[in-house]
Formats: structure tokens, sequence, C-alpha cells
């Protein structure tokens, strides 16, 4: 299956109840895996999505 690009946005909380966002790129299949890369990027930098937005990229798949 070919990947698509999806641009994201994501604000969260970290452990000690700082606000904190995130934005970026990722590439996957379909928008429950970008979201599931989102979530485990989120995570890697210690913060607790809480409001993920995917922006499908026109034309961008690999």
């Amino acid at each position: 299956m070919a990947l698509t690009r999806y641009k994201f946005t994501a604000t969260g909380t970290t452990s000690t109840g700082e606000p904190a966002e995130g934005t970026g790129h990722v590439d996957a299949e379909n928008p429950r895996d970008a979201e599931a890369m989102v979530i485990g990027f989120m995570n890697s930098k210690d913060v607790q999505p809480t409001d993920i937005n995917l922006i499908l990229t026109p034309g961008c798949t690999q």
C-alpha cells in the first residue's frame, strides 16, 4: 500500500500537568495509523495528547 503524508498538530499535557504542543508530519497507510504514530511520538516526549488534528497533504504519496 502507498503511504500518504499527513501534517499534524497535537496538544496535550506533560506528566507534571504543563500544557504542551507539537507539529510535524507522518507518512502512514491510513489516518488511524497516522494518529497512532502521533500518539507514540508525543508519548516519547513525555506528553499525553488530548487533541490531535490530522491534515491530509494532497499529492504526497510515497
